[in-house]
């Protein structure tokens, strides 16, 4: 599969797409900025309190001379509420749907369909079978990773694709997906495994601008204006370019594997099932 081609039809969908592919994604990540705030809201408070109380704790080598029990006491204290935790999982699970809708529209895209900004919200039509996909994926790759890391490792590229297996095909199971994507995987893990290294400059590139501002919001403190730093750091810098830049080439490449099936499969008003 020719990588060079697959990344210059994403550059060319992101100037000649409609809508923007750019203008989605910052749509997309706006979303997620606005959840991350929330999440933070809901228990980003008690890791900073965390991470305050192991600093005193270790950092001031305070091991021999504070009680265990006032460790132990502090740190309970410190842990957020069940309430906020299941609501924190909430939000992280809207972000998650948000995201897959981001593939969505990706594929749309690539396939010369009709897209649009709603394309975000899509895969909340499948809501329960993206999760149970999710879940079931992240069992298999940590039993295959409990044999060592590499098999684990070739596990995550052999399931690949079942993401997008259950976005165009709905009527899949989770199971079906995950067993289709290891067939049409065989064979492609090398491929896929090196078109990841040739995004690894951009990849690098983003966890600097994300250490950034990281750093700046840890500067600041607990407060808005430093998570508001913190996401504007991370999103301004890269982010708007890069996401639709790789989603869309991971769109290709997937569109690519399966086109005999594809162009046979799927007429121009496709849809993901309600």
């Amino acid at each position: 599969m020719d990588r060079k081609q697959l990344k210059a039809q994403s550059k060319t969908l992101i100037r000649t797409a409609q809508p923007k592919p750019v203008v989605t994604a910052i749509i997309y990540l706006l979303i997620v900025a606005v959840l991350g705030f929330l999440s933070y809201k809901l228990v980003g408070g008690s890791t900073f309190e965390l991470q305050s109380i192991y600093e005193q704790f270790g950092i001031d080598g305070a091991y021999g001379s504070i009680d265990p029990d006032q460790f132990a006491y502090a740190i309970e204290q410190a842990m957020p509420s069940p309430g906020a935790a299941l609501l924190n999982l909430a939000v992280s699970i809207v972000a998650l749907m948000i995201g897959a809708g981001f593939t969505i529209y990706c594929l749309r895209t690539v396939r010369g369909m009709e897209a649009s900004y709603w394309n975000l919200f899509d895969a909340f039509g499948m809501f329960f079978r993206v999760i149970w996909l999710y879940i079931l994926e992240g069992i298999f790759i940590f039993l295959w990773s409990l044999l060592f890391i590499i098999p684990g490792f070739i596990a995550f590229y052999r399931y690949r694709q079942a993401l997008y297996l259950l976005l165009e095909h709905p009527e899949m199971s989770a199971l079906q997906c995950i067993s289709e994507s290891k067939r049409i995987m065989a064979g492609h893990k090398g491929e896929l495994f090196w078109m990841d290294i040739t995004f690894f400059g951009w990849a690098l590139l983003v966890g600097i601008a994300d250490s950034i501002s990281e750093w700046l919001a840890g500067a600041m403190g607990p407060s808005i204006i430093a998570q508001i730093i913190g996401v504007v750091g991370f999103v301004v810098l890269v982010q708007f370019f890069v996401l639709p830049y790789m989603d869309l080439t991971y769109a290709g490449y997937y569109v690519e594997l399966t086109k005999p099936k594809a162009d046979a499969g799927f007429a121009d008003g496709w849809t993901p099932e309600l």
